[in-house]
């Protein structure tokens, strides 16, 4: 994150562009933010497996 004269915090923006043109533009704290939401989705669909294969021991 830059900052201008004014103090002013100017966030940096990722855009993400896929094969059909569609665009999405995220600023760094928001790309940050849904990288850890994923995350967390992911490995609450994985928990179910890892319980089970310790069960299974």
């Amino acid at each position: 994150m830059t900052k201008t004269k004014d103090n002013k915090p100017n966030d940096e923006v990722i855009m993400c562009t896929d094969e059909t043109g569609m665009q999405l533009y995220l600023s760094e704290k928001a790309a940050n933010r849904l990288s850890w939401i994923l995350t967390g989705i992911c490995v609450v669909l994985s928990l179910p497996v890892i319980i089970l294969a310790f069960m299974c021991i």
